[in-house]
């Protein structure tokens, strides 16, 4: 096919997302990997897909690089990966809110901040078709979401996450994958991201890596005219884009918003759990 092998020019240590664990974060990393062990499994209710402990942790190093992190209100909209629980690891933040669909998640964030007597972190049971409780209004500094990788699903969260926060100089990340994300639903995406409010102010690229068990085989290696393998790297992985909020916060969205199947799934849709 006239193709050529070029040599991996991305450095050996951080695999190119220029973050390295070093204290706190390596210190958390151990501490939160025994208590993710005990989570709920992942379910495609409600588009679940873990990442890595490695990856959550990692999250934190690059929000506290950007001054993001220590004596920060945090707010997390869905919080599968128990983000919540390693940024409390880390003693950084001031305050920590978890809202998420999954009772079962909400329940275990409450467990653990109980049992290990966590009085600043918070998670409540929300479903991001209804609009944002009125106490959480305006109420924060940084915010985090994974959500699903559809227009209408991913500018929802962050229209939510939108109203949440306190008005310019406040910040937000969250992921965006290649495989079910085409650089037109990008376009869409950013033109969203720049209607409410927000610069674009940094794009880590391939940060997130994601658990094997906790993803579908494509629907594509099963039907392709060779044999192919269950992949043995991780080969799902986003983008995580950093928002800065420059004008006054500007929601896409207001009130009760209905969503069918399409809100999860789409055209671009390849697998994920």
């Amino acid at each position: 096919m006239g193709l050529e092998r070029v040599a991996e020019q991305r450095c050996e240590v951080c695999a190119g997302r220029g973050i390295v664990l070093r204290p706190p974060f390596d210190s958390v990393l151990a501490a939160f990997q025994d208590i993710a062990a005990m989570r709920p499994k992942a379910t495609p209710d409600f588009d679940q897909g873990y990442v890595t402990p490695e990856t959550t942790v990692r999250r934190l190093a690059l929000m506290a690089q950007q001054g993001d992190l220590m004596g920060r209100d945090i707010l997390l909209l869905g919080d599968d990966d128990l983000t919540s629980i390693a940024a409390a690891l880390s003693g950084l933040p001031r305050r920590i809110c978890v809202l998420d669909v999954d009772e079962r998640i909400v329940r275990f964030v409450r467990d653990v901040a109980q049992d290990q007597g966590w009085d600043h972190v918070h998670a409540e049971v929300y479903d991001v078709r209804d609009e944002l409780p009125s106490h959480l209004r305006g109420q924060f500094d940084v915010f985090f979401t994974d959500p699903v990788d559809t227009v209408k699903g991913l500018l929802l969260f962050l229209s939510r996450c939108t109203e949440g926060v306190r008005g310019p100089g406040a910040a937000g990340y969250f992921g965006l994958s290649y495989l079910e994300a085409s650089w037109r639903k990008w376009r869409q995406i950013q033109k969203g991201i720049l209607d409410m409010g927000f610069a674009i102010t940094d794009m880590q690229s391939a940060f997130q890596d994601y658990l094997l068990e906790d993803i579908v085989f494509l629907d594509w290696a099963r039907i392709a005219p060779v044999p192919v393998k269950e992949p043995d790297i991780p080969f799902y992985v986003s983008t995580v884009y950093r928002l800065e909020m420059v004008e006054e916060p500007r929601p896409l969205f207001f009130g009760w918003v209905e969503f069918e199947q399409n809100f999860y799934y789409d055209e671009e849709f390849c697998g994920k759990e």
